[in-house]
């Protein structure tokens, strides 16, 4: 005897599959393609956030570099600094920012493969590169310690 719940679904119609080899019940294939609009505003958001990303961390970095202009300052009496730190700070602040953009793109990239929940995670990215552009104000700042 056939369960009624399941002779429904033996009748259902069954859409055409481009291998032939039969209708697909589960796995990647008997998934909805994008519907509702949950998932179109997750996209949409996702992308112009990833684009706000991106031009913040061009400019980030550009910001990073510019701060070695601080250490014009160094020559002058009374002024004492730590080019060391600067250095550092001013060569790896611009990578820093680089590897947040990379591993942020690279995490909504494959949560919008997966039709997961990506637009938090571009806003951690934002905020993370706010963070290591002001942690490099900081450490620029602390590098120079202006005399009399």
């Amino acid at each position: 005897m056939v369960r009624p719940w399941v002779a429904r679904v033996m009748d259902a119609p069954v859409a055409a599959d481009p291998l032939g080899s039969g209708p697909a019940a589960f796995g990647r294939e008997a998934r909805h393609p994008l519907a509702g609009g949950r998932r179109v505003v997750d996209v949409v958001a996702t992308i112009a956030l990833l684009v706000l990303l991106a031009a913040e961390s061009v400019v980030a970095g550009g910001g990073i570099v510019f701060l070695s202009l601080a250490f014009s300052s160094c020559d002058v009496p009374g002024n004492t600094c730590n080019e060391t730190l600067g250095g550092a700070v001013v060569h790896t602040g611009p990578v820093l920012v680089a590897l947040v953009l990379v591993a942020t793109l690279v995490v909504c990239v494959l949560r919008l493969v997966r039709r997961r929940l990506s637009w938090p995670f571009a806003l951690v990215g934002i905020a993370a590169v706010v963070a290591v552009f002001f942690g490099a104000i900081l450490l620029v700042d602390s590098a120079i310690t202006h005399g009399i």
